[in-house]
């Protein structure tokens, strides 16, 4: 199942005629919540569309990173297809931007999308596409953003329509089930480990962390005493690897 997640009903509003499931899932924080009720499945995929700050107004892109300006934390959807789109970073505010820097996006919840569904779906399932609705100070109305998001309509549908016909969606594991067992994790902090063996895979570090986490056991880091120091075990290989 395709589900195209669009924070704005204006925006949704776009969309109509597109494959897979609309859903509106509102700015910001809210849409953990509506991602949390749909209920993924490991054989989903989720296709981000929204506006954004930038420089270039109008313009379209496909994003290949993530940026979390509230956890510092980065994303990477894995783009297998080559639709032609022009591709860019994004950062993700907890707040609406009012002033952009030089060659930058700024979103609302492309950052608390990925952290939700990349726990359930690789990021070989996820693709994400914004288009430029104003630099901070110039918000435009709703007609506008549906005129804006339709005039990318055949874009859009190309990526969906890529994202699907990939067929079963590609697995990522390359960890040992013992390392999960010995960091002594919670099930979300396991999600948490699988993220960054789907990001290690995707950016060829597989090594790196393969390295990290042999070193952490010389140094008597791992296994891990309890769910605490495997917190704190987690903490230094989001540290290292960004």
């Amino acid at each position: 199942m395709l589900y195209i997640l669009t924070a704005l009903k204006c925006e949704a509003s776009a969309l109509a005629d597109l494959p897979g499931e609309v859903v509106v899932t509102g700015a910001g924080e809210r849409a953990q919540e509506c991602i949390a009720r749909i209920g993924l499945n490991a054989d989903d995929y989720v296709l981000n569309v929204g506006i954004c700050a930038g420089e270039n107004k109008g313009r379209g892109y496909l994003i290949n990173q993530v940026i979390s300006m509230t956890s510092g934390r980065r994303f990477y959807p894995d783009i297998l297809f080559d639709s032609g789109a022009e591709e860019k970073t994004v950062t993700t505010s907890p707040s609406v931007v009012t002033e952009v820097e030089n060659d930058m996006l700024y979103d609302m919840e492309s950052s608390i999308i990925c952290e939700s569904v990349l726990k359930v779906i690789p990021p070989s399932a996820l693709a994400i596409y914004k288009v430029v609705s104003d630099n901070g100070g110039d918000f435009p109305s709703k007609n506008e953003i549906t005129k804006m998001i339709r005039g990318h309509i055949d874009e859009i549908r190309k990526i969906a329509e890529m994202l699907i016909s990939q067929g079963v969606n590609e697995s990522y594991g390359f960890l040992a089930d013992e390392v999960y067992d010995e960091m002594h994790l919670t099930q979300y902090m396991r999600n948490e480990l699988k993220d960054i063996e789907h990001y290690c895979a995707v950016s060829g570090r597989e090594d790196e962390l393969l390295n990290l986490l042999r070193k952490m056991r010389e140094e008597g880091k791992l296994p891990a005493k309890d769910k605490k120091t495997g917190r704190e075990v987690l903490d230094e290989i989001y540290s290292y690897l960004r």
